[in-house]
């Protein structure tokens, strides 16, 4: 809905009282009339009260031109009412107010957006309606005031409060400004963007993920799109293009393309700590140079770099044989172009006299440390963007510009879009210093949820900018500088104590690897996916639960080696032991499995040295002998690295010993056989004793038996 001004920013005309009654006898008896359907009907039919926990609704007002009003020019705002789902709102009338003088500082700037108009005298310049809005939708009305409206014609330079109010059905307010523009000279305005992508637990980004956010439509791809023909400064994750080198001829070809792209772009730049890692409690958790990758080794394929096609150019000097792979180093992984060395970026609001101080002795003479810092992290605002902490350069970039900046890029809503550049213009106004030699820093803080549009809208309203020229982060650090001094910066203890835990896990970690060929695919990992958790985008109970899931993930690693084993019965003199060695790491470890039973029965082999497999669990056999004797015999198991560093918990073998068993039988059988060649032998000589004897007596016998011519022969009669 489109609304005209109220004439001349006068009071409003009054009609006659007889034409003012009647109209409100009128609207009375039409609202009885439809009074009495509608009470029977809500009778009938209850309407649902919102939920408690339901958001309320919602007004915004975004003045055209991103808050800029020039002398002629109509002056139009567009005000949004949203209801969110669960909520409705009714039909309202709406005003658009202006103050009647300027504010006089960014103080009273930053109260007037936060809600407190103390101190504010307000103009009606013109009246609207909003619709009924609906659950789940918005309503908006556009307000249209001339340029020669008498509320605007004279007005001088300055930024004006803006309001626009709404009666009736709902009551909300929503404060803007409108900038006046001044004449005079133009002043230096750099802008540092971060190029960066969500927080995250792991390393690297994944082949899948990083063709998801180089894609046209992806939030990579975005970033550039935005920063492409501007003089913005680039603070690039050096995370990023690792994660596309790493892996080689397997990269997505978007992202092979995102990342030539991002090389060829001639902004000035700086690398972040990888994985934009938070540098202020690295310091305050005793390290004196900020954590920095050791190796990506773990998380490259031989196969892709055997081919051509990679994303990375081999090391220099790296002459591999036919057929063999040729990894880059890791400076090759992490380089980002031509950038300026030893710019460090702390969290906003972080910076404290010792960061400052541990991160200056970082730097050369030929690359002097450069620590930047927010205004609202000094005692004072300076002035300028140029200036020194006990002789340590610190590019102050201004707060409050930063971030209605960073507010207004991560705002898809046109009319919330609007309010947040308006808000910026406003706070650049009290910014400017008029002077070539006096540059003025803003940074689009991190954050991941920009699109094209909203980036390329923003650092749009920041190239045009009354009374600012375009400049660079470099030429911040050639200008002037001021000293100033860092007020009070409340340290996070939590994120502190939990630097110190990470870094303690990861000692337990470098031990643990030992046991790997190449240690530094397991302490590469560890020390890539610490700088991760400890990104300065993770923040709240989002920081906690990041630490808490990389600690647990940590315990995983070391619990992934470890002994398989069961009781077993010993029925000989000597057998092998036979447990399994489990390895759920993805690359062949060495270990040595040292046993010891808890009694004399037993003897067992001391160590065994153990190869074993990737992803797989290796059976190996220890050597067991066993004295005579029977019993229960426990054997304690435990792994240990080739350098004598604990693997995995101790296990306990329960040993049931019947060595005696095999002796007792065999003399039973002993016993047995020899019983049975007694017999047998016994046998054999009474046979032959028998034998002659036998023989004897059938001669006897033979010799007494009577002849034929000696038996009587009968006569015949």
């Amino acid at each position: 809905m489109t609304v005209t001004s109220l004439p001349s920013g006068s009071p409003v005309l009054r009609r006659p009282f007889t034409r003012r009654l009647l109209a409100t006898l009128a609207a009375a008896a039409l609202a009885v009339g439809l009074a009495v359907p509608a009470a029977a009907t809500a009778a009938a039919t209850p309407s649902p009260s919102p939920s408690a926990s339901a958001a309320p609704p919602t007004l915004a007002a975004a003045p055209s031109g991103n808050g800029i009003l020039r002398p002629g020019e109509t002056f139009a705002v567009l005000a949004t009412l949203a209801a969110p789902a669960g909520t409705s709102a009714a039909a309202s009338s709406a005003a658009l107010s202006i103050g009647t003088s300027a504010l006089g500082d960014d103080a009273a700037l930053t109260r007037w957006l936060s809600g407190d108009a103390s101190g504010v005298a307000l103009q009606q310049i013109a009246t609207g309606t909003l619709d009924a809005t609906a659950s789940g939708t918005q309503t908006s009305v556009s307000f249209t005031v001339p340029g020669t409206d008498p509320a605007l014609v004279g007005r001088a330079p300055g930024v004006y409060p803006v309001l626009v109010r709404t009666d009736g059905g709902t009551s909300l307010q929503a404060p803007t400004v409108v900038v006046i523009p001044a004449d005079g000279a133009a002043t230096p305005l750099a802008v540092v963007v971060p190029i960066t992508a969500a927080p995250r637990i792991r390393g690297l980004l994944t082949a899948n993920e990083l063709a998801e956010l180089t894609a046209v439509d992806g939030a990579l791809s975005a970033q550039l799109d935005a920063v492409a023909g501007t003089l913005t400064t680039l603070a690039i994750d050096p995370a990023l293009p690792a994660s596309i080198r790493v892996l080689g001829s397997s990269a997505p070809p978007t992202a092979t393309a995102w990342l030539q792209r991002l090389l060829s772009l001639p902004n000035d730049r700086f690398a972040l700590q990888f994985g934009d890692a938070d540098l202020s409690s690295q310091i305050r958790a005793g390290v004196t140079t900020p954590l920095q990758p050791t190796s990506l080794q773990a998380y490259m394929a031989a196969a892709d770099f055997t081919q051509p096609g990679s994303a990375v150019a081999p090391s220099p000097g790296a002459t591999p044989a036919p057929g063999q792979p040729s990894f880059p180093d890791l400076a090759a992984l992490l380089d980002i172009g031509s950038a300026t060395a030893n710019v460090f970026w702390p969290a906003t609001g972080s910076v404290d006299p010792g960061v400052v101080t541990a991160l200056g002795a970082l730097g050369t003479e030929a690359a002097p440390a450069r620590v930047l810092v927010g205004s609202s992290n000094l005692g004072a605002a300076p002035g300028t963007a140029s200036a020194t902490v006990g002789g340590v350069s610190t590019p102050v970039y201004d707060t409050e510009v930063s971030r209605a900046l960073t507010a207004a890029a991560a705002e898809n809503d046109s009319a919330r879009r609007g309010s947040a550049l308006a808000a910026a213009a406003g706070h650049l106004a009290f910014a400017r210093t008029g002077t070539a030699d006096r540059p003025v820093l803003a940074v689009l803080d991190r954050g991941t949820d920009r699109s094209r549009g909203s980036l390329r809208a923003t650092l749009g309203a920041l190239a045009s900018a009354p009374g600012y020229t375009p400049s660079t982060f470099a030429a911040v650090g050639t200008a002037p500088a001021t000293e100033v001094a860092l007020g009070n910066s409340e340290p996070d203890a939590a994120r502190v104590a939990d630097v110190a835990d990470l870094l303690s896990d990861e000692q337990v970690i470098d031990r643990f690897a030992t046991i790997l060929d190449q240690p530094e695919l397991l302490t590469g990992r560890e020390r890539a996916e610490i700088l991760q958790t400890l990104s300065v985008a993770w923040t709240g109970d989002a920081a906690r639960q990041a630490v808490a899931d990389h600690r647990a993930a940590t315990q995983t690693t070391l619990d992934s080696v470890g002994i398989l084993s069961s009781d077993f019965r010993l029925v000989s003199s000597s057998a092998p032991l036979r447990p399994w060695v489990r390895n759920d790491l993805p690359w062949p470890i060495s270990v040595v499995l040292r046993s010891q039973p808890d009694d004399a029965r037993l003897r067992v082999q001391a160590t065994t040295p153990i190869e074993a497999q990737a992803s797989a669990n290796t059976r190996i056999e220890v050597p067991v002998e066993a004295r005579i004797a029977n019993g229960e015999v426990d054997v304690a198991m435990q792994l240990y690295s080739p350098t004598g560093e604990l693997i995995g918990s101790r296990q306990n073998v329960q040993v049931e010993v019947r060595a005696e068993w095999e002796s007792i039988g065999l003399i039973v059988i002993i016993g047995l056989v020899v019983v049975f060649l007694g017999v047998g032998i016994l046998r054999t000589i009474a046979r032959r004793r028998r034998t002659p004897a036998e023989d004897a007596a059938a001669s006897e016998d033979a010799s007494d038996a009577p002849t034929p011519s000696d038996t009587p022969q009968e006569k015949s009669p």
